[in-house]
């Protein structure tokens, strides 16, 4: 067994031989670093009032038989971004898998196609590598993704970079709706699955 190996071995035995109903816990260092831990002594005295409870995983109800299934398999090109099937009001949409984006961004003109053309919403600025730039912040009521139904959704609307790929590109799917699912990617085989939580 390699050493790396044997590590995870031991990582894993530690978790088996750790109680089921353990309580997690998430802090946020200074320097932005999230943490996890079970034990609430490891934080620092001046992050502990602020550290975040979360309980231990319950398990899902067993859907009854003949359920659509709450997720999806899908391939993907090595060589570019991951893309995932989106439906917004019955319109099918491409938008990048991007797990480093806080909030999806959908384009002006994918709000048009799915009738969200003349929403109301609460102009904002957004940083990013190459600077800023406004935008605004429109509530949609439902993201239909990998087999499950997420909302009202939040939506950055504002016009993408072009990509350059012969896939047109309607948006990214970022971590506001991400974070309802596992997400598990195989570049070997070139599978991603999202698989809701």
């Amino acid at each position: 067994m390699t050493g790396r190996a044997l590590l995870l071995a031991a990582v894993v035995t530690g978790l088996l031989a750790a109680p089921a109903a353990a309580d997690l816990y998430r802090w946020t260092a200074p320097d932005g670093t999230v943490h996890y831990t079970a034990d609430l002594t490891t934080i620092p005295a001046e992050h502990r009032a602020a550290a975040l409870r979360l309980r231990a995983p319950q398990p899902r109800p067993t859907p009854p038989p003949g359920a659509p299934p709450e997720g999806a398999t899908f391939t993907f090109d090595r060589r570019a971004p991951i893309t995932v099937a989106v439906r917004l009001n019955g319109v099918p949409l491409t938008l990048v898998v991007d797990t480093g984006a806080e909030r999806t961004v959908l384009s002006p003109a994918v709000m048009e196609r799915a009738g969200f053309g003349g929403q109301p919403g609460r102009p904002i600025r957004i940083v990013g590598a190459t600077g800023e730039a406004a935008a605004k912040l429109v509530t949609v009521p439902l993201l239909d993704v990998a087999g499950a139904r997420i909302g009202p959704v939040a939506v950055i609307v504002h016009e993408l970079p072009p990509a350059g790929r012969a896939e047109r590109v309607d948006g990214l799917l970022g971590r506001d709706v991400l974070d309802a699912f596992t997400l598990t990617v195989d570049t070997a085989s070139g599978r991603a699955t999202l698989m809701l939580r």
